[in-house]
């Protein structure tokens, strides 16, 4: 059955390739050719691996060595951006970074603390300390390269000698130079959280011997680390940037609010404010009426001889003394002792004045047209309920009304207008032109066809079968006759069937007649 089917495909191939002509056989072909090339291709470019970056912006030297480990390794790669990009198979990609990783790359373009691990033979103590900074310098380069803003980076550190003297010990110092990707910038922030760090890391440094530099030469450290000068500038920049929020914001919504009224882009509004950022502490005590809290008194009454013995004064201290007057028997005595605690009203306000309260504020709007006098307070009152016009504190406000000069804007619009005009007529143009020249094929191709059509049915002439063509002649024919009669329809027929081969055939031979 399969080998039937497969004669009978041969066969239904083989009689649709004898009906072509040469023009179809050599289309056809040249498409089947053209299949066969693109199968190949994608089957080649399906199996070839997919190389994707492993690691991107290396030093050369970690470059190097990453490529010396994958040739180990046996693993294909690629290299791209001059050298500093190293591209490996997908599949491989995370794997290969561990691997790497492992083994300590890429190190950045620094040598770290893993240089502390080799112990080198008659190795001094000063060279020690010295492969120690050098060590140290590398890991605070790996620290601050992470830093999303900075490609590349250099530490150097200067350690002096400790001193037995005070007076002649120095303090350590380090410079950094940061290379900053394109278009990144460092904050005052990160600068100095990069001095903190920096100096964190080498003992005996302070962050403001800390100096930091881009590659263009700027010293990014200067005035920061809590200098004065630097703090009062950033407080000013701060408050001067409050301040363009706040007028921007008062101008945005007085005027979103006045379009309303008077239409798109008939006014406009400018405010001018001045604020306070002066931080207050305000502390008041006041004291009320007084009041009785509490009151306690106490009262002693005594007589007869209940007064302590003798008489006080001279009669007392003095023998033969006597005072006119005075009585030999007892006396009286009364003591009365009052207290009274009074309520004392006490008033107590601790409150702080946050800063950026409104000292002042002057607000001008200009209104497109001519107002009257009703609507220009109209518009007044709505501008200052809306923008807290306080008289009494100085603010001022300012409406008028006049005509805006709007040439520019016209201008503008007619040269917006006109190009557009220009690129809908290019639409246009080009899609006639297009259609145009569809149409002109068309043409060409439909005469052409009906001119090889009036040509195949002037050849073939009227469709006339043997007996039709012996009937019309009156005398008997001669066997040559015949013969040709018959010719003539296998002609016809041939003619009817294969129109095209038979055109083709008739302009070979006139041309070899011409020649």
């Amino acid at each position: 059955m399969v080998k039937e089917f497969l004669l009978k495909c041969r066969e239904t191939l083989l009689e649709r390739w004898n009906k072509l002509d040469s023009k179809q056989r050599i289309l056809f072909a040249g498409g089947v050719l053209l299949i066969l090339l693109v199968t190949v291709y994608l089957i080649v470019v399906a199996s070839r691996p997919k190389f994707v970056p492993l690691y991107t912006n290396l030093d050369q030297q970690d470059a190097a060595a990453i490529i010396e480990q994958l040739k180990e390794k046996k693993v294909a790669y690629r290299l791209s951006d001059d050298g500093s990009t190293v591209l490996v198979p997908e599949s491989q990609k995370y794997e290969l970074r561990l691997e790497l990783a492992n083994q300590g790359l890429p190190k950045g373009g620094s040598v770290g603390f893993e240089t502390l691990n080799q112990n080198r033979f008659g190795e001094t103590e000063s060279e020690r300390k010295a492969r120690y900074l050098i060590a140290l310098q590398g890991e605070l380069e790996r620290t601050i390269r992470r830093l999303d803003a900075v490609d590349d980076v250099r530490v150097h550190i200067v350690a002096p000698e400790p001193s037995l003297f005070i007076e002649q010990s120095k303090d350590a110092t380090a410079a950094v130079l940061v290379k900053l990707k394109p278009g990144r910038s460092l904050q005052d922030q990160q600068v100095e959280g990069i001095m903190r760090i920096v100096a964190a890391g080498v003992e005996g440094l302070k962050p403001e011997n800390v100096t930091v530099v881009d590659t263009q030469g700027n010293v990014l450290s200067e005035g920061v680390g809590g200098q004065g000068i630097s703090q009062t500038s950033k407080l000013t920049a701060n408050q001067m940037q409050l301040v363009q929020e706040y007028e921007k914001q008062l101008e945005k919504s007085i005027q979103s609010m006045l379009e309303r009224v008077v239409g798109q882009g008939k006014v406009v509004v400018r405010a001018n404010a001045t604020l306070d950022f002066d931080q207050v502490e305000i502390k008041n005590e006041v004291y009320g009426d007084k009041q009785i809290r509490s009151q306690q008194q106490t009262e002693e009454i005594s007589s007869g001889n209940a007064n302590p013995q003798g008489v006080t004064g001279t009669a007392g201290n003095i023998p033969l003394y006597a005072q006119p007057g005075a009585q030999a028997g007892g006396g009286q005595y009364q003591k009365t002792e009052k207290t009274t605690n009074y309520e004392v009203d006490k008033n107590s306000e601790h409150r702080i004045v946050a800063p950026g309260q409104v000292k002042q504020l002057s607000v001008a709007v200009v209104v497109d047209g001519q107002l009257d006098l009703l609507k220009q307070r109209e518009i007044e009152n709505l501008v200052t309920a809306a923008a807290g016009i306080n008289q009494s504190r100085g603010d001022n406000l300012t409406v008028t009304s006049m005509p805006f000069n709007t040439t520019w804007s016209q201008q503008m619009a007619k040269e917006m207008a006109a190009a557009r005009r220009r690129d809908q007529l290019l639409k246009f143009g080009v899609t006639a032109a297009v259609i145009i020249g569809l149409g002109l094929a068309l043409w060409f191709v439909l005469k052409r066809r009906r001119r090889e059509k009036e040509e195949i049915d002037y050849l073939a002439g009227p469709a006339m079968s043997l007996d039709e063509v012996l009937a019309t002649k009156e005398t008997e024919l001669s066997p040559e006759e015949k013969e040709r009669a018959r010719m003539v329809e296998h002609i016809q027929n041939l003619v009817r069937q294969s129109p095209k081969e038979v055109a083709q055939l008739l302009k070979t031979w006139l041309g070899e007649e011409s020649r």
